[in-house]
């Protein structure tokens, strides 16, 4: 599929994303870039990095489904740190997930790191603009 085709759907269903995790700034690369129009999904594969005013995410894999409007990040282990300094965290899990409300879901292996406090969990729940944090 052509790569100016690629980019302009890319920038169709992140003009859709209602998080304030993302904003105009956001930049997202990878080796490989797929968009599949059966499942409404466009993959990111290799190398992605994801970088906004809010958050900096490296890892192996992100799938954006623009009708569930969620970003699910693989890798081993993917890791998530701040790029705002009155907001400060870093974190990694085997597996990231950006939702629309602005939550940020650490699964597997997860652990965050959020000024003096270090947790580590199965799942950590947290919101990245409010400091919001929740384990189980």
């Amino acid at each position: 599929m052509n790569q100016k085709y690629i980019f302009l759907l890319c920038l169709i269903f992140f003009n859709n994303i209602s998080a304030n995790i993302f904003n105009d700034k956001t930049n997202i690369t990878a080796e490989r870039i797929e968009y599949n129009q059966n499942s409404n999904e466009v993959s990111f594969l290799n190398n992605v990095q994801i970088n906004s005013n809010t958050l900096s995410i490296t890892a192996s894999t992100a799938i954006y489904n623009n009708e569930s409007n969620l970003f699910s990040i693989k890798g081993l282990p993917s890791t998530i740190k701040s790029n705002n300094s009155k907001r400060a965290f870093n974190g990694k899990a085997d597996e990231i997930l950006l939702f629309s409300d602005e939550k940020v879901h650490l699964i597997g292996n997860a652990n965050i790191k959020i000024d003096n406090m270090s947790i580590s969990s199965k799942l950590i729940i947290f919101n990245p603009i409010t400091g919001k944090i929740f384990s189980n």
